[in-house]
This record gives structure tokens, C-alpha cells and sequence, in this order.
């Protein structure tokens, strides 16, 4: 069966980078743009082979989204098929780590949208972050599943003292940790001009809000806002690996292409 296109026009452009401090780059994404499937994975840092965990748990993930937009179905069937899909990804990444000793312990959070004519679900489980822009306001999606965020969510933390907070990469819930998984599900309307961004900590846990908006505000080009992030984590340390993806929402009206990035930063980035 031919890929079901969506009746609503959008552009995409992502960009994943090593950072300055890593040795290897544990992130991983897929953008696919004629389906509206988008998915950032991040290896959990300090376990083994949090490269293998990202790509096993976004490639299952994609695999089993692509299906379901492909027999066209409605958003409460994807909804039950993006939750399943998380499932499905955790009990893989958990299996094949039982398999190995050199896998044995890895695991990857992991985030997962899809946006169809007008609306966008959203699953996620770990620390990777959904922003939603529009019209100068920036606004999280998500909840990191950590401790520092509930603190957050129920009042008993700044939400400025969470970056420095010493558990703020304490994950409660990751894919692979465990053979089940319940993830983070969100369903909310989208309408032309917004524009929605998935990305790894090392973006949030170097720029914060205030300048994650300032670059969407200042740039138009999905391509470049990339890179303009993926730069500003990079000058404020980048101690960890960076993945962005970023969708505009567009206008059937609108002469506007999709635009697919999937090559390594530029060499005079690295």
C-alpha cells in the first residue's frame, strides 16, 4: 500500500551532532516527512552501548508508525498504535541487552510525534523534549520523566534551579530499562505557522528557554534553526551529544517542500 500523504503541508529539517565533550554520538532520529513521523532517540549516558539502544528502540518505533499511517488510520487507532510501539520498542532493547553482556544494561529515552491534518500526538519516555512554537511563545510539551521535574510540575522547585539541580539526569523511566513500559502520552490540535520541536538534552540542558525561543523567533528556515541550535549548544559547552528536529507547519496554498536532513553537521562544526 502507497504511504497515505496528509492533507497538511509541512516542512522538516533535522540535524543530530557529536558535541564537544562525547566520543561518539548516542542519538538517533528519524524524519519522515511524507508520513509526519518524527522520533529522536538519546542512548542513556554512562550505561553500555546507548548508540544500539537509540537505534534499535527509533527504527522499531518508525517501523511500526509507518504502518499505521499507511492503512490511514484515525487518530484514536494511532494513538493505541504509538503507545504499542513504545511497548514493542522497550521489550526489543530489553531482549537483545539479555543476549549480550557487551548490551547488558542499555537503554535510550525516547520520543516519538505524529502530526497529521489537525492534530499532533506526542509519546515519550526519558529526558528528550517536545516544544511547541507559535506566534512568540514557546511552550513544553513534555515532562522529563525525572525526579527534578515532578519537583517542578508540584511547586517545590524553581523551575531555574532544575537545570543545576544534581538529579536533573536522573531517569525514572527510559526504553529497554525494563521489558514493559508505560509511556507519556499527549494529544493536542495544530494549526499553520506552528512549529514543533523534538530534541535530546544536550540541546535544553545547554540552551535554555528563553534562548531556544529567541532562535525561532529570529529565523525562518527550518534548516537553519537547526543549525543555529545545534551552534548555540555547541558555544555553551556541548557537553553532550545534539538532536534537533524541527516541523513547520505549512499551508496547502504554500509552495513549500519538505525538507529531509539526515547527513552530520557540517566539518567546520565538528
Amino acid at each position: 500500500m502507497p504511504p497515505f500523504a496528509s492533507k497538511l503541508d509541512m516542512r522538516a529539517a533535522a540535524l543530530s551532532d557529536i558535541g564537544l565533550v562525547r566520543n561518539k554520538n548516542e542519538d538517533v532520529f528519524r524524519c519522515d516527512t511524507q508520513r509526519g513521523i518524527f522520533v529522536v532517540a538519546d542512548g542513556i549516558g554512562g550505561f553500555q552501548a546507548g548508540e544500539v539502544a537509540a537505534a534499535l528502540a527509533a527504527e522499531s518505533v518508525w517501523l511500526r508508525l509507518a504502518r499505521a499511517v499507511d492503512e490511514k488510520m484515525t487518530a484514536s487507532p494511532l494513538t493505541d498504535e504509538l503507545y504499542e510501539s513504545f511497548c514493542e520498542a522497550s521489550e526489543r532493547v530489553f531482549d537483545r541487552a539479555q543476549g549480550s553482556d557487551d548490551l547488558r544494561g542499555m537503554a535510550c529515552s525516547l520520543l516519538a510525534a505524529i502530526v497529521q491534518q489537525d492534530y499532533c500526538l506526542v509519546a515519550h519516555a526519558g529526558d528528550t523534549r517536545a516544544y511547541l512554537y507559535f506566534d512568540g511563545m514557546l511552550h513544553q510539551i513534555t515532562v522529563d520523566d525525572t525526579p527534578v521535574a515532578a519537583m517542578v510540575k508540584r511547586g517545590y522547585l524553581l523551575p531555574e534551579k532544575a537545570n543545576s539541580h544534581s538529579m536533573k539526569n536522573f531517569l525514572i523511566k527510559s526504553v529497554g530499562s525494563q521489558p514493559q513500559i508505560e509511556p507519556n502520552l499527549a494529544r493536542f490540535p495544530v494549526k499553520k505557522n506552528e512549529r514543533l520541536l523534538l530534541c535530546s538534552d544536550g540541546l535544553w540542558g545547554m540552551v535554555d528557554h528563553e534562548s531556544i525561543r529567541n532562535i525561532l523567533t529570529s529565523y525562518y528556515d527550518p534548516d537553519q534553526i537547526c543549525h543555529e541550535l545545534i551552534q548555540s549548544a555547541r558555544d555553551k559547552g556541548g557537553k553532550d551529544n545534539i538532536t534537533v528536529v524541527l516541523v513547520e507547519i505549512g499551508d496547502k496554498a504554500a509552495d513549500v517542500k519538505a525538507i529531509d536532513k539526515t547527513e552530520r553537521m557540517p566539518s567546520t562544526y565538528l
